[in-house]
């Protein structure tokens, strides 16, 4: 990729981010939308697709782009979160658990994937492995404590 190339998307995807910022989501998409065609697919592009699509709350699309991510980049726990997070929001919780589950194998101390898997194991009634994997998650990040205070998932928990 030229020089010229890469200041055109690092531009835009500056833009972007800046729209995110101020909750200006269709704005971040149409400045992803300028990129060249054949540069969207990067994942660096593809990254902030995601947000985008969080933020337009686009969960078929936010799964597809995290499924994707999540196979070229295998190593990165993110990817699974978000494939989670998205899953959840447009099919099942438990589909959502069974990815988080299976990602826990994969990255055993990540304090998210943890944390999540005990609010989806909490919505579906599994409170004693809910409670399990937030007692792994707040030893692991005791910062998690705070964000678990006002978490509705975690309502049946306490």
């Amino acid at each position: 990729m030229s020089p010229e190339e890469q200041k055109h998307i690092s531009g835009h995807l500056r833009a972007a981010n800046g729209y995110l910022e101020l909750g200006m989501a269709l704005d971040a998409w149409n400045e992803l939308e300028a990129i060249n065609a054949e540069h969207r697919g990067l994942a660096v592009v593809l990254k902030v697709r995601l947000e985008v699509c969080r933020a337009m709350e686009k969960w078929q699309m936010m799964a597809e782009i995290a499924r994707f991510l999540s196979q070229g980049e295998p190593d990165e726990s993110g990817h699974l979160l978000n494939l989670a997070y998205a899953i959840r929001r447009f099919d099942k919780v438990d589909s959502a658990e069974k990815i988080l589950s299976e990602a826990e194998t994969k990255f055993p101390e990540d304090p998210l994937i943890k944390y999540n898997l005990g609010c989806y194991r909490a919505v579906l009634g599994k409170v004693g492995e809910a409670k399990l994997n937030l007692a792994e998650a707040f030893q692991r990040d005791p910062t998690l404590r705070i964000t678990a205070l006002d978490d509705p998932d975690l309502e049946g928990v306490w």
